[in-house]
């Protein structure tokens, strides 16, 4: 493997770190010289409790202004520095506070206790100082993970309010002359008006975005479409991901509309044995003239091995789409995140070319982990849309070997890096990342690593949103030949009569419902209003598992569900067909 040079970027941002580090023990070091030179003053300990007073408020409030000024300026790098700057601002407190107990107080717990409680200025301090010790101990990422985002964020809130109190008591204590104490209060003001600000539009942005899902959410992908496509071409992306395209039979636009980042169902024939699998549409909604599954090839996968190995331009496969809660069309979203690892590019893929089809206006910033550069799935079509639109930023990792020859990307739009994603790299490539929607895919053990690095940085668990790849187990299969057996005890049926219907009445939504035989219990549901969890409705994902309390009904797919779940009554709602006259139903 070979190694890789620190890039000019992280060194910079190594080197500035270390240089914040050096720059807050400077003060200190110089205090203890004059200390031990006696040049304080005839008055040291006054002098040594106003130096360390201002050193706390200049720290404190230089790491406040770097949300705002990553916010307006675009410098991510600047993270890098808040922790360290607000650590010293709590140290020289802490510092400032221990001198005047040792030195003022001569060290008595009792004195300490009786000034500051008879002193406002002293009491207005003191609580500045227990404010910021909190705020200390939890500076780490154990602490972020183990507080939880959203209560970390909330706690950390607290250094501002350990702000105003300590310009506060500065400015009681120097009576007369209020210039300094005025000066800082001149600062934090426009601090405190941009946190105001910005905590009022996230709340605004936040409020717009749940309306507009509240509106979409009836209508997003409701429409689900069963039936044959053409396999017009495929390509080959890597070493083994193949693009498969299907299209019409006899063309025409495609008969669903899918949002980006949904899956199709695919029914195999695999050697006379039904097998059923969902693999991510990687195509934008916008091109209605085909859709596209880019799938990789499992050595121990049956369904895989067939596309790769079996299946040529001009196959029928039976489908049914679209499916899927990952997706992303919020168009009045300012930015959006999107993760991906190995195969899992191909929802984020598809949320990509659906964004730049419409040529949308926010910030799209795209972080991709591979192996190597060969393993890279659409590494070239990346490369025209970073170059076609300047507001995508893409950002690679190569955990074996980066490319050998750099792309004509500006670097500002396209970086690679060696390693795996990292916090550091995250906080320095993404202003307010946790402010945005982020959309993470990829294998299970890439995506709980990204996980935890993600709530390292404070990112609240909501706005993440992930996309898992599972697959039936090997029992989930059907001979093709057979016939299929009710759904609660397991006898072999044949189902309604030519014309007959059946009563199906939803005994806790208290709704009924006439239908034939070819009608689905979750179709049912959906006439009369009937909310049923459902994601697939292939009898893959599970979702719609309910309990069938009387009647019997015959289910195409067992996929899903267990033996003893069927013994207890529990049906596959997309997957049950009618069999008796009456059928009761437990939602």
């Amino acid at each position: 493997m070979p190694i890789r040079k620190m890039d000019s970027y992280t060194m910079n941002i190594s080197y500035y770190r270390n240089l914040v580090i050096l720059a807050g023990i400077g003060p200190l070091l110089m205090l203890g010289w004059d200390t031990w030179q006696g040049q304080l003053g005839a008055n040291g300990v006054n002098n040594a409790l106003h130096i360390t007073g201002i050193l706390s408020l200049v720290f404190l409030f230089i790491s406040l202004i770097v949300t705002p000024l990553r916010t307006l300026t675009g410098w991510n790098s600047l993270i890098a520095y808040r922790r360290a700057l607000g650590l010293y601002g709590f140290a020289y407190a802490a510092l400032h506070f221990g001198i005047y107990v040792v030195f003022d107080r001569m060290g008595s717990v009792s004195s300490t206790v009786e000034e500051i409680f008879s002193r406002r200025f002293l009491l207005v301090g003191f609580i500045a100082v227990m404010l910021m010790l909190p705020l200390a101990l939890t500076s780490t990422n154990a602490m972020i993970r183990k507080l939880g985002p959203m209560r970390w964020k909330l706690l950390h809130r607290l250094a501002y309010v350990a702000a105003v109190l300590g310009v506060v008591h500065y400015y009681m204590l120097v009576k007369s002359d209020v210039r300094q104490p005025l000066a800082f209060a001149a600062v934090l003001t426009p601090i405190l008006g941009f946190r105001s600000v910005k905590h009022y539009l996230d709340l605004r942005r936040g409020a717009a975005k749940a309306k507009i899902n509240a509106v979409a959410a009836p209508t997003v992908a409701r429409k689900f479409w069963n039936g044959d496509l053409v396999v017009a071409n495929i390509r080959r992306e890597t070493n083994d991901v193949k693009t498969f395209r299907f299209v019409m039979p006899g063309g025409g636009e495609i008969p669903f509309v899918h949002q980006p980042g949904q899956y199709m169902n695919l029914t195999l024939n695999i050697d006379g044995t039904i097998v059923k699998r969902s693999y991510t549409i990687a195509s934008s909604p916008t091109q209605r003239g085909h859709v596209e599954l880019t799938i990789k090839r499992n050595p121990e996968g049956t369904a895989s091995r067939f596309m790769h190995d079996v299946v040529k331009a001009g196959d029928s496969i039976r489908v049914g789409a679209p499916a899927g809660k990952f997706f992303f069309n919020d168009l009045k979203a300012e930015a959006v995140v999107l993760i991906s690892g190995g195969v899992g590019i191909t929802p984020l893929m598809s949320i990509l070319r659906n964004l730049t089809d419409q040529a949308w206006g926010g910030t799209i910033y795209f972080i991709n982990a591979v192996r190597s550069a060969e393993d890279m799935i659409f590494a070239n079509e990346l490369e025209f849309l970073a170059n076609r639109f300047e507001n995508l930023q893409v950002l690679n990792f190569f955990s074996q070997s980066l490319p050998k020859t750099r792309n004509d990307v500006p670097a500002s739009r396209w970086q690679d890096k060696s390693g795996y994603i990292n916090a550091e790299d995250l906080g320095q490539f993404i202003s307010d990342l946790e402010d945005l929607p982020i959309f993470l895919c990829g294998p299970d053990a890439m995506m709980q690593a990204v996980r935890k690095t993600i709530v390292s940085l404070g990112i609240p668990n909501e706005n993440v949103s992930t996309e898992e790849f599972v697959s039936p187990k090997a029992t989930a299969v059907i001979n093709a030949n057979d016939q299929v057996s009710d759904g609660s005890i397991g006898n072999l049926v044949s189902g309604l009569a030519d014309g007959q219907t059946a009563t199906i009445t939803f005994s806790t939504s208290a709704r009924m419902v006439e239908i034939d035989s070819s009608t689905t219990v979750l179709e049912a549901a959906e006439q009369v209003g009937v909310t049923l969890p459902w994601e697939c409705r292939s009898g893959i994902c599970g979702q719609c598992k309910v309990r069938c309390a009387s009647g019997r009904v015959r289910m195409v797919s067992r996929d899903a569900i267990t033996k003893s779940e069927e013994s207890e009554g529990f049906i596959l709602a997309c997957q049950s067909h009618p069999v008796d006259e009456s059928i009761v139903i437990e939602i």
